[in-house]
């Protein structure tokens, strides 16, 4: 909002005293807090940039850091302040900045206004994401934020004497989003992010040549959909290292013809080990078919008509499985024979919600909360049409006419919708429809809800969630062969923060629906990430509304059988997708080495202490808790290790890699993996003090307690986390256990019970930390703690640590007599209490 802005021609014509030598003549633009001027200065021909600021919209003295901060970057990009002064005019008090004049645009006018649109292509976005990414490699070194690197603070300027014909981009304004009051963004990468998804809106795909084709898929693939807005290090190591991303930037058009155009062969992976994530896939379906697996864990309930919300650590596999299920995949690589497919799947991936809607909170006036519902509602129903119609023309057996069936069709959903055909013959057309949806009614939604604040202006009419189920069915009836084909709706990415918890709330409305045509699968990145309810206040109950799967749960439970086939399935199908690749199954590279837990950890309590090795494809499978793409990498780096392909001609008597080589690999990608926990945003430190208390506690187990769960009392191998009684932890505490689940540090089982027989959940260490922690692989044994001391191990691990820590087989006998005597007089442990 503009605040206290004088008139913009007050200062026309006029000198500021303490510049005295600079005209203000022109009036630029205004914005939030301020007013832009060009000014000139007549003795040396020079221009400058006068920016004059209301005091009450300054506040502090912050504005003269921002300043300092600018001019302390050596970025070419930056537009450096000359000077800042205040001035006073009848009676109005303000603060003046003195700044290099940029001759141009705002890269916003480049965006919305038509005569400038035209400039921007595939080049223009390199450009700006090469001066981003320079700026950001800067201000990451320098330990600064700009703030409030909008579209509107990044300028366009391109003079007529470059021979070139370049455009270069400046940036303005650091810091000064704080000064308004509204809200930002949590960093400058989302503001790229931002800002690359609406110049990508502005290029035609139609008109790219190939090589522009794949960066395009690339940018907004892998950069928009991964790079630039993930904040989890352990997920992307791409994520917030602007050197790497502008790295990967440059390579794109000379790997586009050294690929010999990836995105339509699956013969172009140059390692096995490429791609390990579905996002740096793309649309490349043949390539899609090549490396997906069907015996991905959790397959079969994921294609059972029911509503799905479905879980797990980043890389398990969530995008890969929902892609292939859909309907566009199966045409795309041959699988949509109507005897094929038993379901329409219809894929939708929540950075699109997410870009229309950022920070959205419920709004002030009830009469808008379907504005972000409609845009959904439109999304959906454009895709459902656009590959329902192209499956129809593809497959003339399916029965239907299409042709007679299309203007009664479209008639109704007209009316379904409550919109307005336009006036032409070609209105109850299907293309009609889907055009309006896809560009006039999305764009209706997003431009509303920019504008929802403003009261004078009315909330027009805008689609609930009852409108897709009701042309869903209108749909049916007019197209027999659906009417045994439900669809299933695979909404991917559906997490908080990037999806607040109150837009989920507002969509869980649609989202929940339960019925027998339509099924809506839901992916989110931890349980903690999803609304478990509505607007209207309705709690949706598991197995109930929906069905809960956790990916990460199931690969930590399933027998080692099932996990090591589908690692086996998928290193073969990557093994074979690379031509004349020196090995062709997992246990060629890495052998098959049989372990016995209860062996190994007699032999870590041993004197001296030893460590076996590890290695094998037993390893590999038990340190899988559905994090797929970190095992894809891990065999990789085995191999990188090792000396590259180059070093894989074994002579067929033991492993390629030697079981030294993997073990090392091994350790050192558990305690990487351990460190990109450690640098996580807020919480990192705290997390990997958590984790390194859990490991030491559960280690002394190991060397001092005995498990009576097994034959011949094995050393007890700890890996969970088993509360005695319902957990009802302080604020903190669940705040930091959320932030483990949320990163799956620590994985939730929900079929716990407590020593009363209440359901208590149980948590599993991720498995991948295992080595790092010199622990086993068994899944028998828990640490079991009260409320007080799991409290304690996420409020203070050092104290946990040094409370739980067991000193002797004394100490693991003792503390065992007084679980058991609690347990037998039916004692619940009380907040304050501790077992030592």
């Amino acid at each position: 909002m503009r605040r206290n802005l004088p008139p913009k021609d007050l200062f026309l014509g006029k000198s500021i005293p303490r510049i005295p030598d600079y005209t203000i003549t022109d009036y630029v633009a205004s914005g939030n807090n301020g007013l832009l001027y060009r000014a000139f200065n007549e003795k040396v021909g020079n221009e400058c940039a006068i920016k004059i600021v209301p005091i009450e919209n300054i506040g502090s003295e912050d504005h003269l850091e921002e300043a300092r901060k600018a001019n302390r970057l050596d970025s070419a990009s930056v537009v450096r302040y000359q000077d800042v002064v205040y001035y006073s005019d009848r009676d109005a008090h303000y603060v003046v900045f003195r700044c290099d004049y940029v001759k141009g645009h705002s890269l916003r006018d480049y965006i919305e206004k038509k005569a400038l649109r035209e400039n921007v292509d595939i080049p223009f976005i390199k450009i700006f994401l090469g001066t981003m990414f320079n700026l950001l490699f800067e201000l990451k070194q320098r330990g600064y934020q700009h703030g409030d690197l909008h579209a509107g603070n990044i300028l366009v300027a391109k003079s007529d004497f470059d021979m070139s014909g370049q455009v270069t981009f400046r940036v303005t304004d650091f810091g000064v989003r704080k000064l308004t009051g509204q809200a930002a963004h949590a960093s400058d990468y989302l503001y790229v992010a931002e800002t690359l998804r609406k110049l990508l809106d502005v290029v035609d795909y139609r008109d790219c040549s190939g090589p522009q084709r794949y960066v395009y898929e690339v940018l907004r693939n892998e950069f928009l959909g991964r790079h630039l807005i993930e904040t989890d290090p352990t997920a992307d190591p791409v994520a917030g290292d602007p050197r790497e991303m502008n790295s990967k930037l440059d390579r794109l058009e000379r790997q586009y013809y050294d690929e010999n155009d990836q995105h339509a062969t699956p013969r172009s992976m140059l390692t096995p080990f490429d791609f390990p994530s579905c996002e740096q896939i793309g649309n490349s379906h043949l390539l899609l078919q090549s490396l997906y697996s069907d015996r991905l864990l959790g397959l079969r309930e994921i294609q059972s008509r029911s509503n799905i919300v479905l879980t797990g650590p980043r890389g398990c596999g969530k995008t890969t499985v929902f892609k292939a299920l859909s309907l566009d995949y199966l045409m795309a690589t041959g699988g949509d024979g109507p005897e094929s497919v038993s379901y329409v799947g219809i894929y939708y991936r929540c950075d699109d919600l997410y870009f229309a809607f950022p920070r959205y909170s419920v709004a002030e006036r009830l009469d808008a909360i379907d504005v972000p519902m409609h845009f959904l509602v439109v999304t959906l129903l454009a895709e459902t049409l656009k590959h329902i119609e192209a499956w129809a023309r593809r497959h003339r057996e399916l029965g239907v006419d299409l042709e007679a069936r299309e203007e009664a069709l479209v008639e109704m959903l007209w009316n379904v919708l409550g919109l307005g055909p336009p006036d032409s013959p070609s209105a109850n057309r299907l293309a009609t429809l889907i055009g309006r949806l896809t560009v006039r009614e999305r764009r209706r939604a997003v431009n509303k809800w920019r504008r929802v604040h403003i009261v004078s202006e009315a909330i027009d009419s805008y689609v609930g969630p009852g409108e897709l189920i009701s042309a869903c069915r209108v749909i049916g009836q007019h197209l027999p062969f659906l009417q045994k084909r439900p669809i299933y709706y695979f909404i991917d990415d559906y997490s908080h923060p990037k999806i607040t918890m109150a837009l989920q709330e507002n969509l869980n409305r649609l989202l929940m629906y339960r019925g027998p045509d339509v099924f809506f699968k839901i992916s989110t990145e931890s349980p903690v990430s999803y609304a478990r309810q509505d607007a209207d206040g309705k709690k949706y109950v598991e197995s109930r509304e929906y069905e809960f799967i956790n990916l990460g749960l199931r690969y930590t439970i399933t027998k080692a059988k099932h996990v090591s086939d589908f690692l086996h399935d998928l290193f073969r199908r990557r093994f074979r997708a690379v031509p004349d690749y020196p090995v062709s199954e997992l246990e060629e590279l890495v052998g098959s080495i049989s372990r016995n837990e209860n062996d190994i950890a007699r032999k870590i309590r041993s004197r001296p202490r030893t460590v076996p090795p590890y290695a094998g494809c037993e390893v590999i499978a038990a340190m899988c808790s559905g994090d797929i793409h970190y095992i894809i990498r891990l065999v990789g780096r085995m191999v990188e290790d090792n000396g590259g392909v180059d070093s894989l001609s074994g002579d067929g008597a033991g492993p390629v890699i030697s079981v030294e080589n993997q073990n090392a690999t091994i350790r050192a990608a558990a305690g990487s993996f351990m460190e990109s926990i450690r640098i996580l945003p807020d919480k990192g430190p705290e997390l990997a003090k958590i984790i390194t208390a859990f490991g030491i506690v559960a280690r002394s187990y190991i060397l001092h307690a005995n498990s009576s769960n097994g034959a011949g009392k094995p050393p007890r191998q700890a890996s969970r986390i088993e509360p005695h009684e319902p957990l009802q932890l302080s604020s903190d505490a669940q705040d930091t256990l959320d932030e483990l689940l949320r990163y799956s540090v620590f994985i939730e089982d929900p079929r716990g019970k407590s020593r009363r027989g209440h359901p208590v959940p149980r948590f599993y260490l991720r498995r991948y930390l295992i080595p790092h922690l010199r622990l086993t692989f068994s899944r028998r044994d828990s640490i079991p703690l009260n409320r007080s001391e799991v409290d304690a191990l996420l409020r203070d691990p050092e104290k946990f640590q040094r409370l739980m820590t067991l000193k002797s087989s004394d100490d693991a006998d003792r503390r065992q007599r007084q679980l058991d005597q609690r347990i037998d007089q039916g004692l619940l442990f009380e907040e304050g209490d501790d077992v030592t």
